[in-house]
């Protein structure tokens, strides 16, 4: 019997949320046939089969958490082949119940049916953070998973303990809440979704934001877009604002760092790695151009025109988006006159692009826009993010810069 275990699948990739299986008991499977979907909190990918054989058992169910090294599924081969050798080990099967000395009483661990602690990765590090052990977080998930309410609620109990001792306070009473109506929704975040929650919490409870805005006048920008798309040269705003970004981070180092959380320091990146927030139908992602600073204006165009359309398609590759220094959102092809984009955790600074204008001045047409860049004030203050504003401003209302870069 061959078993299959999750393999590593990208660096810092601990976890993966199995989305899709596309195989069942008794199923026939060959070599290379894709057998199962797995959602990593940087990337879905799909994962084949290396042996030929039939289906025996699935060992983890669409929407449960499944640790690097778990079996996921048993093939027989008709042949007595190893387990999958993916050089980790499995994972350890925990107790079910612990008790708490002194208090006798028994709290519920927030394990599945296999005996694995159901939690994503974003929930098991801040966890670790704070010196939690998940087994004794009682999860609210589906499943039994544990979410970050579950450890909000948690921590308070942890302090209440008596000094000196392992005993507890009685749990807070929770809020009665109205049930919902036979015409109400609820909404459980899921895949994708689940992600951007845990991402985004994760970066608001962290990191102290603070945002500056400009105006800039896009004309110059428009025309010679207008131009090149005249020669079948494909040029767009967004390739402008990811190569002005590259170029400003350049100047101002502090803006193209990343926050170590477990050191509590920053590493300011050499290489200018941009990401670009891609609205797909599963929800927000962030595929990333590796190198910026090394590439022309007409290649930034080509590679953001080739990751969006794959994003959306849902055919990106675990490298693809991994590793970004800075992140550019733009909002702008939907609307929006302003907004204060979130920081893209680990990074420092994101900037947002919004809804271009035509406005008349001295009855001339322009295209105009608002920025607005988003920053870690425990790294940068408000000056420094002014003065980089002001640059990228700047190169943006004169392209001609960019011929020379």
């Amino acid at each position: 019997m061959f078993k299959f275990k999750l393999p590593d699948i990208g660096e810092g990739v601990s976890e993966g949320e199995i989305v899709k299986w596309h195989v069942a008991s008794g199923n026939h499977i060959s070599i290379d046939q894709e057998m199962v979907e797995v959602m990593t909190d940087k990337v879905t990918v799909k994962i084949p089969s290396p042996v030929e054989g039939t289906v025996k058992n699935i060992l983890f169910q669409e929407g449960q958490v499944v640790q690097v090294g778990s079996p996921l599924i048993e093939i027989d081969t008709g042949s007595d082949l190893p387990e999958a050798d993916n050089e980790t080990e499995a994972v350890k099967i925990e107790e079910k119940t612990v008790e708490i000395t002194g208090s006798g009483n028994e709290v519920e661990g927030s394990l599945s049916e296999t005996g694995v602690i159901m939690a994503s990765p974003a929930v098991r590090r801040i966890a670790r953070e704070k010196g939690i052990e998940l087994r004794l977080v009682r999860g609210t998930g589906e499943h039994g998973r544990v979410t970050l309410d579950d450890l909000e609620k948690y921590i308070p109990e942890k302090k209440a303990a008596k000094p000196g001792t392992q005993e507890m306070k009685k749990e807070t009473p929770v809020p009665v809440r109205t049930a919902p109506s036979e015409e109400d929704e609820v909404l459980e975040p899921r895949g994708l979704r689940r992600l951007i929650f845990e991402k985004m919490t994760k970066s608001k409870q962290v990191i102290p934001h603070f945002t500056v805005m400009e105006e800039v006048d896009l004309t110059r920008i428009s025309e010679m877009i207008d131009t090149l798309g005249k020669m079948n040269t494909r040029v767009t705003f967004t390739a402008f604002f990811v190569k002005a970004s590259a170029v400003a981070l350049g100047e101002y180092p502090y803006l193209n760092a990343i926050y170590n959380e477990s050191s509590k320091n920053y590493t300011l990146r050499k290489t200018r790695n941009i990401g670009i927030a891609a609205d797909t139908p599963d929800g927000l992602t962030v595929p990333v151009l590796m190198n910026v600073e090394r590439k022309s204006l007409l290649e930034v165009a080509t590679e953001v025109y080739d990751l969006a359309t794959r994003a959306k398609k849902g055919q990106l590759k675990i490298n693809e988006v991994q590793n970004s220094t800075f992140t550019v959102s733009n909002v702008g092809t939907i609307g929006g006159l302003m907004s204060t984009p979130i920081i893209n955790f680990p990074e420092v600074a994101i900037l947002g692009v919004h809804r271009i204008r035509n406005v008349t001045e001295k009855e001339l047409q322009r295209k105009k826009t608002y920025l607005s860049l988003s920053c870690d004030h425990r790294l940068i203050d408000g000056a420094m993010a002014t003065r980089f504003l002001v640059r990228l401003k700047e190169m943006l209302e004169n392209p001609e810069y960019f011929l020379v870069r």
